[in-house]
């Protein structure tokens, strides 16, 4: 029997918004606070996760996937915003926050939501609360430098881009942090969602 695939439904970034991110998440280094940082290669809106998958079922998930993304357009995505889970005074995760077209993005993650549970997928229990994560903290140490920092760059934005496809990737854990290869990609091929007012 083959090894099960930790594996995710995302949305890629575009490499600009990437950048600049990038660029946030080294001055917020800079508070030597103790803080498992994503690899700026991994970072991506999360739409599932699925967890330790069979390699049967990854077929089985890569045609509802092109299915759903089919009955979708692009979406707008507008990085906006940095803070933490559950606040920034106790802080656990470091995100960026979304703005754009939410609306069509939260419907896309219920969908995707939907469409998985009847392939054996437990449906998420928390609202979907669109952001990327860049970090988690792992010590109480230098809390406030990384505090400091979050604050002076709540007003923070990337490029805003257009999100063309869904990801199944595969998660592989390593000592210097989590790599992830696509398995699948799916094209968001309906026509654009209508500009959000």
């Amino acid at each position: 029997m083959e090894p099960s695939i930790r594996s995710f439904i995302a949305i890629d970034l575009s490499d600009a918004a990437r950048r600049q991110i990038e660029e946030l998440t080294q001055a917020l280094r800079k508070s030597d606070a103790q803080v498992g940082w994503v690899r700026i290669d991994g970072i991506h809106l999360t739409l599932k996760f699925l967890g330790n998958v069979v390699p049967e079922l990854i077929e089985e998930i890569k045609p509802v996937l092109a299915r759903l993304a089919s009955q979708t357009g692009p979406i707008h995505i507008e990085p906006a915003g940095c803070g933490a889970f559950p606040t920034i005074k106790a802080p656990r995760v470091i995100w960026v926050g979304l703005r754009g077209q939410i609306r069509p993005l939260a419907e896309l993650a219920q969908r995707v939501e939907a469409e998985m549970a009847p392939l054996g997928f437990k449906p998420e229990d928390r609202p979907f609360k669109p952001h990327l994560t860049l970090g988690r903290v792992r010590g109480r140490a230098r809390l406030q430098p990384l505090q400091q920092i979050l604050l002076a760059h709540q007003d923070f934005t990337a490029q805003p881009f257009d999100a063309v496809e869904v990801v199944l990737y595969k998660s592989e854990l390593r000592p210097d942090g989590a790599r992830y290869t696509s398995l699948f990609k799916a094209p968001l091929s309906a026509p654009p969602a209508p500009a959000e007012e």
